[in-house]
């Protein structure tokens, strides 16, 4: 029920906000205990490696939500047609007055994708709610282990560069609430759908775990792609900034068509769930089914698309009306996907401007913000969401519902590959600068020279 949904995502804010507060809380006595001993000259406390309280105890609440997340109800929906006296259900097990909801958990999930061979769906379902998690926390294991070694160092960057992975079915079930939702058209086509309690302990797990493994320190954060220091030394900074500003308008123009352009889309068809091959009887009351339901237009009303736009709005209206998890869906469509991914080609941007100015120490700033930025942005998880859940969807095909992808995924997918291109690319523009930086000023002040003693001879 929705109560007992509100009552789950009140639970489990406050267990995660307690838990980072706390490990807040114990970071800044350790803080206070720290500056006491550098005063006295004894070793310190805890090694320079050793992760925040905060990170450590949001990570271990994190993870005390997986468990209900992938056991518990992930979501239910219902379409039947109502003719008054008669309610034909639509989707697996329906019929004349039989209209049983379809509820499934993550594991639930796996289980009916498996049974129905869908093979690539089930391992991407396995592979990102389970592997993942699993890796990540043997991973975080294995670097406290050995936390003084180079290994430790990669194995905490490997967990914040694949923590967001744990989630991008997580986008598509919302936009498929959208669309569920979308169908509903009293009194003739009604569908109903709620995301539920597996839903919210996923997500958050998913949002937490990532918050808290940047909360843990690596010595490795500033390596980048060896692939892309020669590209960016060929280019040189002048040409790099004019790349980096043109793919920075076709980023924004990219993404904000694929925010307004349908990107999923669900279409009901009803000429296949007729008698014998689906559940709608060929007659009703002496009245053959089929011309009844074409004069009253259902088949018009059994389709409806979703764009990111679209879904912003009507979650928003929809936790305004009391529905906690709609606001848990909004704030990782608002947030993650759109807000954090814009901010960090913002970031990006002016990180190049900042090292064309020769504010080295101003451009480092950015391109730090700029790898947290992208290990929290979910864009690109998004968009393999929709992949995803599109393949497990196919499952349904046999009862008449189909799920498909719309061309702004198309346009979302332009503009997050040329947010990674433009990520790499200046973030090896940065630390060639950093590295050279001081010889390249040495170079431009001999060239100045060698330039004035000539105009001198030519003016002798």
């Amino acid at each position: 029920s929705e109560a007992a949904v509100n009552a789950s995502v009140a639970l489990c804010l406050l267990g995660v906000g307690t838990a980072g507060a706390l490990g807040a809380g114990w970071d800044a006595v350790r803080r206070r205990r720290g500056a006491s001993h550098d005063v006295c000259g004894d070793p310190p406390i805890a090694p320079p490696t050793a992760p925040s309280s905060w990170a450590s105890l949001l990570m271990l609440a994190s993870y005390l939500l997986l468990l209900p997340g992938l056991f518990c109800v992930l979501f239910s929906f219902n379409i039947m047609l109502d003719f008054g006296l008669i309610k034909l259900g639509v989707g697996p097990g329906g019929g004349v007055d039989k209209v049983p909801p379809l509820t499934e958990s993550m594991v639930g999930l796996m289980r009916l994708l498996r049974d129905t061979n869908c093979s690539l769906g089930s391992a991407a379902v396995v592979f990102y709610a389970v592997v993942i998690p699993a890796v990540k926390l043997f991973l975080l294991v294995f670097a406290q282990l050995r936390s003084e070694t180079p290994s430790a160092a990669r194995c905490i960057w490997a967990v914040q560069s694949i923590s967001k992975w744990a989630c991008p079915d997580m986008f598509a079930y919302i936009l498929l609430l959208y669309l569920v939702r979308g169908l509903n058209h009293p009194r003739m086509l009604q569908a109903i759908m709620e995301l539920d309690v597996g839903f919210v302990c996923f997500s958050l797990f998913c949002v937490c775990s990532t918050v808290a493994s940047l909360g843990i320190h690596s010595k490795d954060e500033g390596s980048s792609s060896p692939c892309w220091t020669p590209v960016a030394r060929w280019l040189g900074l002048a040409r790099a900034s004019q790349l980096v500003a043109a793919m920075a308008a076709g980023f924004f123009l990219s993404f904000v068509s694929g925010f307004v352009i349908p990107v999923m889309a669900l279409r009901v068809d009803l000429d296949d769930m007729y008698s014998p091959k689906g559940p709608i009887p060929a007659k009703m009351m002496g009245f053959e089914t089929q011309p009844v339901i074409d004069q009253l237009h259902i088949p018009e009303l059994a389709m409806a698309d979703v764009s990111l736009s679209d879904a912003v709005g009507m979650l928003g209206s929809w936790s305004l009306r009391g529905e906690a998890d709609c606001f848990i869906a909004f704030m990782m469509i608002l947030v993650f996907v759109a807000t954090l991914t814009i901010a960090d080609m913002a970031a990006l941007g002016a990180a190049t401007y900042c090292l064309r100015c020769g504010e080295r120490p101003r451009a480092l700033e950015f391109t730090r913000m700029a790898r947290t930025l992208r290990k929290l942005s979910m864009l690109d998880v998004m968009i393999a969401g929709v992949v995803v859940v599109t393949l497990c969807m196919s499952m349904y095909h046999k009862d008449g519902i189909f799920v498909s992808m719309r061309h702004g995924v198309i346009a979302l997918l332009i503009a997050e590959i040329l947010h990674y291109v433009t990520y790499y690319l200046v973030i090896s523009l940065s630390q060639l600068h950093a590295t050279n930086g001081h010889a390249y000023d040495d170079l431009t002040e001999l060239g100045v020279g060698l330039g004035q003693i000539k105009l001198g001879a030519d003016g002798i």
